[in-house]
């Protein structure tokens, strides 16, 4: 298809004349001047502009001005058809905060607590029972006998001091006196749980006895 650019083009070309000499004879510029005869038409100022660009360049070169307007604007709104239309926007939808969704949360929530619930009760049964011994201490030299034996264990724990099972209070406290042999004495204390989970803490006691 002919184009108003080829016209322009090839009757500049057939007076033999340079875009410079063009630009001088009708004072616009030679970039316009190519930009036209390319038909690149984005390069080039407003379309108000552009066909005074145009006229002129026709009328200089003895063509019909208003035939090679004509042209002009059947390239443009040709270009303008091939532009496609942006597609519409989906519209987010606003959050909205509906009983359904409510009761889905409520019960995810319900669930969740459930379950920390049975991993709190796994890990605490299915692990070794807390122990603690806190008289005597360990290598303590005692003048007199009995020692007096206090700590605290897991209150579901079976407490054994040497293989005698040892009464356990509410809250996991134990406290017993045990009578001393002269000489070094060892207790080895043991709490264990259903799981067959054991802690075990060792003391030793000495008993000096007058000579």
């Amino acid at each position: 298809m002919t184009t108003v650019g080829d016209i322009l083009k090839d009757k500049r070309l057939e007076k033999k004349l340079s875009l410079t000499d063009v630009e001088k004879a009708i004072r616009v510029r030679a970039k316009f001047l190519e930009a036209i005869e390319s038909n690149d038409f984005s390069f080039l100022p407003p379309p108000t502009f552009t066909r005074g660009f145009i006229k002129n360049y026709a009328i200089f070169l003895g063509l019909p001005a208003e035939q090679i307007l004509a042209f002009y604007r059947r390239e443009v709104n040709s270009e303008k058809d091939k532009i496609l239309p942006v597609p519409p926007q989906k519209i987010r939808q606003k959050f909205a905060l509906t009983p359904q969704l409510v009761t889905y949360v409520g019960v995810g929530i319900m669930l969740f607590l459930f379950f920390a619930y049975l991993s709190w009760q796994y890990f605490q049964y299915s692990g070794s029972p807390r122990l603690r011994v806190d008289s005597p201490q360990d290598y303590l030299i005692m003048k007199t006998s009995p020692v007096e034996v206090r700590g605290e264990t897991d209150p579901e724990a079976v407490l054994k001091v040497n293989d005698e099972i040892v009464s356990v209070g509410d809250s996991g406290q134990f406290e017993l006196k045990i009578d001393l042999n002269a000489g070094l004495n060892t207790f080895t204390f043991v709490a264990s749980n259903k799981f067959k989970k054991e802690s075990r803490v060792v003391r030793h006691v000495r008993l000096e006895t007058p000579q």
